[in-house]
């Protein structure tokens, strides 16, 4: 009941306050009146009790300061009862702030410590790290020093052998130059003979590989030609095969279709260049060549050029 009150004050007041008015009305509603009781056939006489109004009053006043003096009570209980929760918060926050200051100061203490030791091992792996530097670099300088002294003995060695193959070379470059001075007039006379012949021996050979290449051309043209008609005779079976027929289209109607592929064989264009006079049956040919794809190429990369934008004529059967 207690914890109920500290929850609930003011319900539990109300409560009071509910069971006192009950109290009251409950003894101004009793009947005072004495009934005697009945023995046998006789009436038992009535006796009326009269009830002194000042005693009423003074009882009811009497009441009334009872219940004055009960809230009175009950509004100190409370107000103390208040008094030590709000003392009892103040004290659980006080601790509550004092916990969190020390947690605080763990922490705090823990970062600085972890810090501290961060830095120890930093400055210790920095004092390793320039240890090993300076090794490093006394043994470079070292190896520097002893290259460059091997490299200077090295170029001492090259000078002096240098010197005797210069020496050696210009006595040879001499004779040399004697002998080259010789054959080059030998050889220019040769130079000239050759030099006619040879314009005779090209004059010839182009004029019988302008005659092969004349030839080999126009056969490439056959062969391409051919290849190009024959890849032709596969697109159109195959555009046919994905054309349908639209309705009121009768007759031999025929159309020029222009087409440009990719290298797959994938249509990325179809045009009617030239109509069949007829819109329905022009459209179903578009869309029977884009049906169709991919459409077969050649692999020859010369016919294949051939049909990267071209045109064929469209007659069904």
């Amino acid at each position: 009941m207690l914890a109920f009150f500290r929850e609930n004050p003011r319900a539990f007041l109300a409560a009071i306050v509910v069971h006192l008015g009950l109290l009251a009305v409950m003894f101004f509603s009793m009947d005072w009146t004495e009934v005697a009781s009945t023995k046998g056939d006789k009436k038992a006489p009535i006796q009326a009790v009269v009830i002194d109004a000042d005693k009423l009053n003074a009882e009811i006043k009497r009441q009334q300061d009872i219940k004055q003096q009960k809230q009175k009570l009950e509004q100190e209980k409370l107000k103390q009862l208040e008094l030590e929760a709000e003392k009892v918060k103040k004290a659980r926050q006080q601790e509550e702030k004092r916990l969190a200051e020390l947690q605080q100061q763990r922490e705090e203490a823990k970062r600085k410590a972890e810090l501290e030791a961060k830095q120890r091992t930093e400055a210790k792996l920095k004092a390793q790290q320039e240890e090993k530097l300076k090794a490093k670099q006394e043994a470079k300088r070292k190896a520097e020093a002893e290259q460059k002294r091997k490299a200077e003995q090295k170029r001492k060695a090259e000078a002096k052998r240098k010197q005797e193959e210069d020496r050696i070379a210009a006595e040879k470059r001499k004779a040399e130059e004697q002998r080259l001075a010789e054959e080059k007039r030998k050889a220019e006379q040769e130079a000239r003979r050759k030099a006619a012949a040879e314009a005779e021996r090209k004059e010839a050979e182009a004029a019988l590989q302008a005659s092969l290449a004349a030839e080999q051309e126009a056969m490439e043209g056959q062969r391409v030609s051919k290849e190009v008609n024959r890849y032709v005779a596969y697109i159109q079976d195959k555009v046919q095969r994905s054309w349908i027929r639209p309705p009121g289209s009768g007759g031999e109607l025929t159309c020029l279709v222009g087409v440009k592929l990719i290298p797959s064989g994938e249509v990325i264009d179809a045009t009617i260049l030239r109509s069949s006079g007829n819109a329905a049956f022009d459209r179903s040919v578009e869309a029977a060549v884009f049906k169709a794809s991919p459409l077969p190429v050649p692999q020859d990369p010369k016919v294949m050029a051939r049909f990267r934008s071209f045109n064929f004529i469209f007659k069904p059967g």
